[in-house]
């Protein structure tokens, strides 16, 4: 009965020591929000349905941040993957206001507080 008890306090251990390092991992990412305001539908009583959204994960698992040329690569991947998931979203119904340029703009400045973040964060760390 102890072994029982011992072994599964073992198991839980790994099983929480295991979930921290996926845990950060998934914090090692950048999310890029790219958003077109367009009404796609009604709701039952008729409100309209306005907003398609984007959002793409960018990943610096592999960078060192402390590292210019790194945080400027995080920038870079930042600024593609906006530019690529803005194409996406065109479509082909005008919209007042609405460029793609403006959306790459937008999803760009949107995400680089989390790249300043990131980066602030690994020079901290680092100290």
């Amino acid at each position: 009965m102890k072994l029982t008890k011992f072994a599964l306090l073992a198991v839980t251990a790994g099983c929480t020591l295991a979930s921290q390092g996926v845990y950060a991992q998934a914090m090692e990412v950048v999310t890029v929000e790219a958003v077109r305001e367009i009404v796609v539908g009604k709701t039952p009583i008729g409100a309209p349905i306005k907003e398609l959204t984007i959002r793409s994960r960018v990943s610096y698992a592999d960078l060192d941040l402390t590292k210019a040329a790194d945080a400027a690569t995080l920038e870079k991947r930042v600024r593609d993957i906006a530019t690529s998931s803005c194409k996406e979203i065109k479509v082909d119904v005008p919209v007042e206001g609405w460029t793609v340029d403006r959306c790459i703009r937008e999803a760009t400045e949107g995400a680089m507080g989390q790249v300043n973040k990131a980066v602030a964060d690994a020079k901290a760390a680092k100290k």
